[in-house]
C-alpha cells in the first residue's frame, strides 16, 4: 500500500513540476511562457500576448515579458485570431524556421538575450499588463509589440535568415 502512495506522489510531482514557477530555460535566458497573437500595429509590428505562470506575482518583470515575446517570434509558430475573419485563425511562422536554430546560433542568441540587445525590437503596450491568481499560481501577461521586420532585417545581415530569392 505504501508503494502505491509513493508512486502516486511521484506521478503527481512529475506532472506538476513543469508548472512550478517562472523557470528559466537551460541557459537561464528566457522564462517559460505561452504565446498567442494579438494583432498587428499600423507600423506592421506584430503584437503578441505573452503569459508567464509563476508562484510569486512580483517575480515576473517587464523585461521577462519582452524577452519572451522576442524569443517567441524568433523560435515559435503561434496563432493569431484577432485580425482573422470569423471562425478563421491566422498562423504566424517563427522567423527562425528551423527547430535547431537556437542551438545552432547560440553564440549570437545567448548574448543577444543576456545583454538586452533584444530590447530594441520590443515595446510593452501600456496598461496591458495583467496579473491574475489561478489556484496557487499567478499568471502574469502583457501585450508586447515586436518589430519583426527590423529584427528579420538584422538577422539577414548576420546571415542567419535567408531571403526567399536566395535559393535552397
Amino acid at each position: 500500500m505504501a508503494v502505491k502512495k509513493i508512486l502516486a506522489l511521484l506521478i503527481v510531482f512529475a506532472l506538476a513540476a513543469p508548472f512550478a514557477g517562472a523557470k528559466k530555460n537551460d541557459d537561464g535566458l528566457v522564462p517559460q511562457y505561452q504565446l498567442e497573437g494579438a494583432g498587428m500595429t499600423s507600423q506592421n509590428a506584430q503584437q503578441v500576448l505573452v503569459t508567464i505562470v509563476t508562484k510569486k506575482k512580483d517575480q515576473v518583470t517587464e523585461d521577462d515579458l519582452q524577452k519572451a515575446a522576442v524569443h517567441g517570434v524568433l523560435f515559435r509558430n503561434y496563432d493569431d485570431v484577432t485580425n482573422a475573419g470569423y471562425g478563421t485563425v491566422m498562423s504566424r511562422k517563427a522567423i527562425m524556421d528551423s527547430p535547431t536554430a537556437e542551438a545552432e546560433y547560440i553564440d549570437f542568441f545567448e548574448p543577444f538575450f543576456k545583454n538586452g540587445d533584444y530590447s530594441k525590437y520590443v515595446q510593452l503596450v501600456s496598461d496591458s499588463k495583467r496579473v491574475v491568481k489561478s489556484g496557487k499560481e499567478w499568471k502574469v501577461s502583457a501585450i508586447v509589440r515586436v518589430n519583426v521586420s527590423a529584427l528579420k532585417k538584422d538577422l539577414k545581415k548576420q546571415g542567419m535568415v535567408k531571403d526567399l530569392g536566395s535559393g535552397w
